[in-house]
Formats: structure tokens, C-alpha cells, sequence
């Protein structure tokens, strides 16, 4: 028997299976079902399997879920679930609560440290678990502190650093002031180098999914880098770009000492699982509880709840082509009709277009966006595409539904950083720092894999010559590479780039005479009509269209297609002010030693420091 102490002064038995090894991320997780208590018995750290435990729940907490759709870390211009007051400068004090809002375990992070001090320190005082068991631990614990502080510091610059178990009554509201923001990076980046000494280089079986040293070296290395860039850095302080650049090859390195790889096929990035692209991963399966909706959201609404996942024009334009140039460039060779011709063949693993074959449990089956289709109405078709990367051709409509007392869907498994992350920040640093060759490099690489031709231009890259036009190619090959995960937003936000953000545009194809939306009316066909919806003999006519053939293609819909914004009379507009938030109120107006971030009402705190 263990003892657990829950919210408030009581103490209340619980018992828990002793299990002789660490709980797995993917498979043990009925802890995560335990009521998080606010203090714990000193008796679970002389108990291996409790503190496993307490740690996997620890990871749950912890370690981010799929982005939320329209939430306002995942809003940019590559998809038309946003959150308009982000975009449209709308934003209150109140409105970016990802700290906490209340003073219980779901509504404030300080409780997610106060999980990870309570286990370093329990840790020390354990007599009986083994100095090597306690090292591994401790590097997790280590590694899940500095990652909550790491993502509120980009959003808020610097916030109370609470590095010890605070009084039961104060860990709501941290009774100390804001900490500067270099006094942040400089604990997180302390407790990564603390992670990594003391975690292994892989996990295998159940324990796959639990943070490696180069997952440790490779957030040290992005943080490093957040510190460099212009949010904090404005006036290009050189020294932290080096910092950045030292940490971004060292975590690149170990890496690939480790067995980081690109896996050969990106269109498999999200289909297959546990492959070694996977830096920070958060394990799904199609089982009860276990598992997400994504595969559904994703879908054309057509076949089920679908349509969540829609890519803008805006996005569809940033491929480059499969020579890697941009389609602005003279030898491109882009098509304004047939814009999905010879393009970046990411853009085809992402990308559904009109006419485009998307079998999603129907061999042969070919996805239709046209202006009046039956199968989708236009009101939710809103940007004439949809996504295409995180959905299981295999799957039926039926089984890509998940719920969560049955289980269901693909199970796919959000993958917070893989390889490719670490090389794009290993070249931004690089870049940034006067190693164009090796930014170069590590893109030529992430290209190559992508399948992008060397052609005259060397994959597009010679058209970078310095820092700005690589500063520019590597924001692009960002937004290519990880289109659709949620990093635009955080890309643009650690740029200061906020400013290129536009109106989100609609590309919607219409019939032309005599080729008609809609099937066959029962009155019967009107003469010289072509129902495209319509079947003959088996086979519905927009199906008999060959959308490569470019006199057929245009002898059926009127082309060029309509390109119109869908902010409507909103004008996209993001102050200065958003790439440093405010606290919540929960914070700001409950401790008069926590100051509030300057920009916002009564804000004094300098982020910048």
C-alpha cells in the first residue's frame, strides 16, 4: 500500500500495482486517471513503480497534444480554422491564458511544476530506488520542468521561476515576482543540460515516446535559438546566435550518434509510427481513451465530421516546384491552371485538389471541390482543399471516427519535433552566423528527401547568396516542411514576421457549359447537359476527366478559378503587442508582486531583459 496525498489536508490510501519498471508513455497510463494530488506521501520515492507512476502522468500533462483547431497558437495563413480576434488585433488582457486561469491542476502549469520539483526533491531522499534509476528519472523530471517553462516563456517573456516545492497555499499564485527572461532561458537551458547528462540515447519497447539526451540537446538548441531570434532579440545581439549555433550541432550531432534519421518517404511521416525521424513524440492508439479525432477532422465533411483541416491559397502558393525554385521565378515553370503540375512533391502529400485521386478507404476514389458538388456542400468546402497528410488512405469513413468509450480512428501520434526540426535550426543558426554552406546543407538534405530535383539551381538553393535571401528561403522551407503541424505561427511570432501575415484566400473552381454541377434531374437530363454528378453506367462523369490534360480540363470548369479572401470585410491586422502576451488575470490581478507585460494595461515588465 501506497499513500497519496490528494487536494486538501486529507490523507487518502491508494493502492497501486508495484510494477518493476518504468510506466509506459503509450500503454500504462491509468495514473493519468488519478485525481492529481497537491502533496505526495514521502513513502512513493522509495517505490519505483509509484514515482513511474507519477511520472508518466507527469508526461501526460506535460507533453503537448495534436494543436487545437482555431486555437490561437495554431492560427496563421495556411488553413481556415483561426482565431480572428488574433488576426484581426482583437486580443484582451485575459484572452491568452495558457499559464493558468484557476488554482487546480487542469487550470495552471505551476502545477506541472510543482510535480517535477516534488520529484527531484523526492528523488534525493529516496534510500531505496538505485542511483542509476534515479539518475533516468531525475533526467525526465528535469526535462519536463524546463518544457513548461520553456513554452510560457515564448509566450510571455519571463515568469516567476519556481525551482523548489512552494507551500501547499502558494502554488496557485508563485509568491515571488517575474523573473527576468534571461534568467528563464538561463534555468531551462541549466535543466536541459541536467536532462540530457542524465538520459539514455533510445527507449525501446513500451517505453517508446519517453525523452532521449538528443531530444534533451535538441530543445536546448531551439530555445537557444528562440533567444537569438528577433522576439527577443531586436537589435541581433550576435553572441546568442553563436550560442544558439554551439547548441544547435551539438544536438545535431548527438543526434545523429543516436540514430536520428530523415526516414526516406515524407508522405510516411504521419502514417507509420515509433520510426526514427521522431524527436518528441505523444503516443495515440485506435483504442478507448487512447486515441484523436484527427483522422476525421481531416476528412472531406462528406465522409463524416470532416473538413476541419483546410489549407488556404495562401499555403497552396508557397510550394516551390520540383526543381525547388519558387513559382514566382522565371524558369519555374508554373502553371496558373494546372498549379498542382511538377510542384514540390510534398505539396501532393499534403494537397487535395479538385480532381486529385484520395482513395480514403475507396480504391480509385477521386476527391471533387468544384462550385455546387453534391458529395460536399460549398458552404463547407470554404478554401477549395483539404489535408491530406495526417489521413490513412485505408481507412473506411466509418473506422476513421473515433470516440472515445470505443475507441476508433487512426491512433496517429503527434509528433511535437522530429529530425527535421533539428536540422532546419541547426541551419537557421548556421545561416545566421556566416555558415551559409552548411545552412545549405542541412536543407539540400531535408530537399532531397522530399524528393526535389537538383536541376540548374541546386534544388532551388542558389538563389540564397547571403543571410537575408537564406533568412527567406529557410522561413518558406518551415512552412513547406511542417505545413499543417502548427509551427507557422511560431515561426512568424519568433521572426517578428507577424507582418506577413495576409488575408487568408479561397481558390474555388466553377462548371462551364454545357458541364453542370448536380446529378441527373428525375424530370430527366436537360439536352446538351453533362451532369457531372451524375452516373452512367457505374461511373459518375467528373470521374471520365483527365484534370492533366489541360484543353479538357478547361473545356470543363472556367479557368483561371475564383481567388477571394475569406476574413470577409475583416481586415487582417496582429499588433506589435502579440509577441508578447499578457498574463492572465489569475496572475495579474491576485499578486501585487507579479508585474504585468508592458504594452498591456498597467504593464510594466520588460520581456526584452
Amino acid at each position: 500500500m501506497k499513500y497519496l496525498k490528494y487536494t486538501g489536508s486529507k490523507i487518502i490510501m491508494v493502492a497501486l500495482l508495484l510494477i518493476t519498471v518504468l510506466a509506459s508513455c503509450k500503454k500504462n497510463d491509468e495514473f493519468f486517471d488519478i485525481e492529481d494530488p497537491q502533496g505526495i506521501d514521502s513513502k512513493i520515492w522509495n517505490d519505483e513503480g509509484a514515482v513511474g507512476l507519477f511520472l508518466s502522468r507527469t508526461y501526460g500533462l506535460v507533453i503537448p497534444q495534436w494543436p487545437t483547431l482555431g486555437g490561437i497558437h495554431n492560427t496563421s495563413d495556411e488553413m481556415n480554422n483561426a482565431n480572428t480576434a488574433f488576426l484581426y488585433g482583437t486580443l484582451v488582457e485575459n484572452s491568452v491564458t495558457d499559464l493558468g486561469t484557476g488554482n487546480s491542476i487542469n487550470a495552471n502549469r505551476y502545477f506541472d511544476i510543482r510535480r517535477c520539483n516534488l520529484a527531484l526533491e523526492g528523488l534525493d531522499s529516496s534510500s531505496t530506488i538505485s542511483e542509476d534509476k534515479k539518475k533516468i528519472l531525475r533526467g525526465q523530471f528535469y526535462f519536463l520542468r524546463a518544457y513548461v517553462y520553456f513554452r510560457m516563456v515564448t509566450l510571455y517573456g519571463g515568469i516567476p521561476l519556481v525551482l523548489n516545492v512552494q507551500n501547499l497555499t502558494e502554488e496557485g499564485i508563485p509568491a515571488v515576482p517575474r523573473a527576468k527572461t534571461s534568467e528563464c532561458i538561463a534555468a531551462i537551458t541549466k535543466d536541459l543540460d541536467s536532462a540530457s547528462a542524465n538520459l539514455p540515447s533510445l527507449w525501446t519497447g513500451n517505453d517508446i515516446g519517453r525523452i532521449t539526451r538528443g531530444a534533451a540537446m535538441a530543445v536546448k538548441g531551439k530555445v537557444l535559438m528562440y533567444w537569438a531570434s528577433p522576439q527577443f532579440n531586436p537589435t541581433n545581439i550576435v553572441t546568442r546566435w553563436d550560442n544558439a549555433y554551439q547548441a544547435c550541432k551539438a544536438a545535431y550531432d548527438q543526434c545523429v550518434v543516436d540514430g536520428y534519421i530523415l526516414i526516406p518517404n515524407y508522405a510516411n511521416v504521419f502514417q507509420t509510427e515509433d520510426h526514427r525521424e521522431a524527436v518528441i513524440v505523444r503516443k495515440y492508439t485506435q483504442t478507448r481513451d487512447w486515441g484523436n479525432n484527427v483522422e476525421a477532422l481531416a476528412r472531406p465533411a462528406s465522409l463524416g465530421s470532416g473538413g476541419s483541416y483546410q489549407p488556404t491559397w495562401n499555403l497552396v502558393q508557397a510550394y516551390t516546384m520540383s526543381n525547388g525554385l519558387p513559382i514566382t521565378h522565371s524558369s519555374s515553370g508554373y502553371s496558373n491552371i494546372q498549379f498542382w503540375q511538377n510542384r514540390d512533391p510534398r505539396f501532393d502529400a499534403s494537397i487535395a485538389y479538385n480532381g486529385v485521386t484520395w482513395p480514403l478507404g475507396t480504391p480509385g476514389r477521386r476527391q471533387w471541390q468544384y462550385n455546387g458538388l453534391l458529395d460536399d456542400a460549398s458552404s463547407t468546402i470554404v478554401t477549395g482543399f483539404y489535408c491530406r497528410r495526417f489521413c490513412n488512405n485505408s481507412l473506411s469513413a466509418s473506422q476513421a471516427i473515433y470516440a472515445s468509450g470505443t475507441g476508433g480512428g487512426s491512433g496517429v501520434d503527434w509528433l511535437e519535433m522530429r529530425f527535421a526540426e533539428v536540422m532546419m535550426n541547426l541551419a537557421e543558426c548556421a545561416n545566421e552566423t556566416g555558415r551559409l554552406s552548411e545552412a545549405k546543407d542541412m536543407v539540400r538534405r531535408i530537399r532531397i528527401r522530399a524528393g526535389i530535383v537538383q536541376g540548374s539551381f541546386d534544388y532551388g538553393l542558389n538563389l540564397a547568396t547571403d543571410i537575408p535571401s537564406m533568412r527567406t528561403l529557410l522561413l518558406n522551407e518551415n512552412q513547406i516542411e511542417f505545413a499543417l503541424e502548427g509551427k507557422r505561427y511560431y515561426d512568424l511570432r519568433r521572426t517578428r514576421n507577424y507582418s506577413l501575415l495576409t488575408a487568408r484566400q479561397s481558390y474555388k473552381v466553377a462548371p462551364k457549359l454545357p458541364f453542370v454541377a448536380g446529378a441527373i434531374p428525375n424530370s430527366g437530363p436537360v439536352v446538351g447537359r453533362i451532369y457531372l454528378d451524375g452516373i452512367v453506367n457505374g461511373i459518375k462523369a467528373r470521374d471520365t476527366i483527365n484534370i492533366n490534360n489541360l484543353a479538357t480540363y478547361s473545356s470543363v470548369f472556367t479557368l483561371p478559378a475564383t481567388i477571394a479572401t475569406i476574413e470577409g470585410s475583416n481586415v487582417v491586422s496582429v499588433p506589435s503587442k502579440y509577441y508578447f502576451y499578457a498574463l492572465p488575470n489569475f496572475f495579474s490581478q491576485n499578486s501585487y508582486i507579479i508585474e504585468q507585460t508592458q504594452g498591456w494595461i498597467n504593464g510594466t515588465f520588460n520581456p526584452l531583459q
